[in-house]
């Protein structure tokens, strides 16, 4: 940011250690921000500024007035009075672009965000600091161990990871309207959560459902061949969780071996099932050009629609219902599509750690830690960073002091287009969030039950993640050919009756760009890890 704006907040700090200067009984001076001496005398800290890198909306008409509000906070803060924090706020597209520059300059840098960033390479080229020796005891309690695995790399932590719902489950879900009158609810969740079933039968069972909304409501209901994400409408919710190692590579539970994703059984089950939906007439008739998050979610009663959506969410089947029949507008029910939760190797939320740079990792950490622990203050400030100023971003709930009303956007957090937002689960502990006008009562409470939860499994591989070094050529071949058969295997738009020559020409390409050297490579590094970290 801006020089003149780090003098001033160091102008700012040092008027604060001033002013919080009182003569105490003995006539001495104290200040609420020293410490004790050996001869009893209270030592005022000289002002500190800290320097936040961190991804999220970029630099907002508001986000001065955020700052200087913070910054008044932290003068009650304990541990902190002598601290003020300089916000480096940057979006995703401009933020590692922003770090490299800065550490490149000798730019000061004293908390930095891991969100899209290589955190591992990061720890790998020392650009985080070490930071157990800094970490209290209710900082220690505040994460289950699982999470604190995330942050740490060869026995140190280097982030204190931000802490959010752990996993999204996958579910179907169908207008209740639809399900009422063209389904049976009972009969088809129990085909589909039959997870030692057919795969065939639950692409038939989702077939004749969508046949009958789509005959009742005029001919225009349809299935989607691909939504959301690489895995589709059904995503991978037959298949065993899996831990993602990147560049279509990952580790099914409990199986310690590395596999190429489109060789598993249950993708090769789901691209088929697309390609059956196919020869059964139930795509949209521009099939692959349609646009079909038009078709989706709360558009699900539109006259050219589709008869169900799959999305993630957590929370029981009645729960998630719960909370997009709010969303959308209309009652929907819901049907899980995987037997369990899981917590893969990979934290996606990312953390706050010390840049090795810091030359003030004790405040850098208690200001980390004030984000997280929940306190009074601290959780003013951490909401402060979320939501802004109350009366300009927001109006409290008279009636419950952890409810609000944002006043520019009405879903769960803001983006760039308004004057101010932060996105709280980049900042810090977001079960310790304001709930706005889009977050049900005890919906924060339910998932982080569920995240600590005795039937949750944590992936055995916590922490564990590759290098493409070795293989970066044939990664680079290997993704080529993904690009090039990915879309149509998915689409489901071959029928039954081409998919398979396409899928081995496929396979075959793999192979010659590199396929069985990656996971060689990859299954060596995953030995060794479990080796040492058994």
């Amino acid at each position: 940011m801006k020089n003149t704006k780090k003098w001033l907040a160091l102008g700012l700090a040092a008027a604060m250690v001033m002013g919080l200067a009182a003569c105490g009984e003995d006539g001495k001076e104290t200040t609420g921000g020293g410490g004790s001496s050996e001869s009893g005398e209270t030592e005022e800290k000289e002002p500190v500024l800290l320097e936040w890198y961190y991804r999220g909306n970029g630099q907002q008409e508001d986000t001065d007035k955020v700052e200087a509000r913070v910054n008044e906070l932290l003068k009650e803060y304990p541990g902190l009075e002598h601290v003020s924090i300089n916000i480096n706020c940057f979006p995703t597209e401009d933020y590692p672009t922003q770090v490299t520059t800065a550490q490149a300059s000798g730019a000061q840098i004293d908390i930095l965000n891991t969100v899209s960033l290589d955190f591992n390479q990061g720890v790998e080229d020392g650009y985080w600091m070490p930071m157990e020796d800094y970490i209290s005891d209710d900082l220690r309690a505040e994460l289950p161990d699982w999470l604190w695995e995330m942050g740490t790399r060869d026995g140190h932590v280097y982030m204190v990871p931000n802490y959010q719902n752990a996993f999204n489950a996958n579910f179907l879900f169908f207008p209740k309207e639809y399900m009422d009158k063209y389904g049976d609810y009972d009969a088809m969740y129990e085909t589909l959560t039959d997870w030692d079933g057919d795969y065939s039968e639950k692409v038939q069972c989702l077939a004749d459902y969508v046949k009958a909304v789509n005959e009742g409501e005029g001919g225009n209901k349809y299935c989607a061949p691909i939504v959301q994400n690489q895995e589709g409408t059904l995503g991978f919710a037959y298949i065993t969780p899996q831990d993602n190692l990147g560049n279509n590579f990952v580790v099914p539970d409990k199986s310690n071996e590395v596999k190429f994703l489109f060789e598993l059984e249950g993708w090769k089950d789901i691209a088929k099932g697309y390609a059956t939906w196919y020869d059964m007439g139930l795509y949209a008739p521009d099939g692959v050009t349609t646009s079909y998050t038009d078709y989706n979610f709360g558009n699900m009663l539109n006259d050219t629609s589709c008869a169900f959506s799959g999305k993630e969410q957590v929370g029981t089947p009645e729960q998630v219902a719960e909370i997009y029949s709010a969303d959308w507008g209309f009652e929907v029910v819901a049907i899980p599509t995987q037997e369990y939760n899981y917590i893969q190797n990979t934290w996606a939320a990312g953390g706050n750690g010390i840049s090795s740079t810091c030359e003030h990792p004790e405040e850098a950490c208690k200001f980390i830690e004030a984000l997280t622990t929940g306190t009074d203050l601290g959780k003013e400030i951490y909401n402060t960073m979320v939501f802004g100023l109350e009366g300009e971003h927001y109006e409290k709930d008279p009636s419950d002091p952890n409810r609000i009303t944002t006043l520019e956007y009405n879903s769960s957090q803001g983006g760039a287009d308004t004057s101010y937002a932060g996105l709280k689960w980049i900042l810090g502990n977001s079960f310790y969030a304001y709930k706005n006008q889009a977050v049900l009562d005890g919906q924060y409470e339910r998932i982080k039950e569920m995240n600590e939860s005795e039937d949750t499994v944590a992936s055995s591989i916590i922490g564990f993640t590759v290098s493409s070094t070795n293989v970066a050529t044939e990664i680079e071949q290997l993704n080529a050919v993904v690009t090039e058969y990915k879309e149509t295997l998915e689409s489901g738009t071959l029928g039954e009756a081409g998919w398979d020559a396409y899928y081995e020409e496929f396979m075959e390409k793999a192979e010659t760009a590199g396929l069985s050297k990656i996971k060689e490579e990859y299954q060596s590094q995953l030995d060794a890890w479990l080796e040492e970290n058994k």
